[in-house]
């Protein structure tokens, strides 16, 4: 089972704030109270999410507007699409998000390969 990773103090967290561990970038947020963590890359470009607006649990990306429920990592208004969200607990005042163990790193073949097979374009 995956380890807690100590994030940030709760009252650190008038914003969402973001961290990187095992070479994800997330997203830590209290939203009425509770802490919740999503994938700090938007599913259109691969913004941070970080610095966008938040207002009633949702998240503006900074760059081209999409909206994310930070409860689950849901996108606004596109059903079924979500960034991933990690638990999230809070001990002795700080934020703990238990992540996934790290994938093997890929090789350069790997990751050229998987661009390609992706089709994006890394415009943006």
């Amino acid at each position: 089972m995956p380890d807690w990773t100590p994030t940030f103090a709760v009252d650190d967290l008038a914003v969402p704030r973001r961290f990187e561990h095992g070479g994800r970038a997330v997203l830590v947020a209290m939203v009425d109270g509770r802490p919740h963590a999503v994938a700090d890359a938007c599913l259109h470009k691969g913004v941070s999410l970080e610095g966008g607006v938040c207002k009633d649990g949702v998240v503006t990306c900074p760059s081209h507007w999409w909206r994310y429920d930070l409860r689950d990592g849901a996108l606004q208004g596109s059903p079924g699409e979500y960034l991933d969200s990690y638990p999230c607990r809070i001990a002795d005042g700080i934020v703990e998000v238990q992540m996934p163990e790290a994938a093997p790193a890929l090789s350069l073949r790997e990751q050229l390969l998987a661009h390609a097979r992706s089709g994006r374009s890394t415009d943006a």
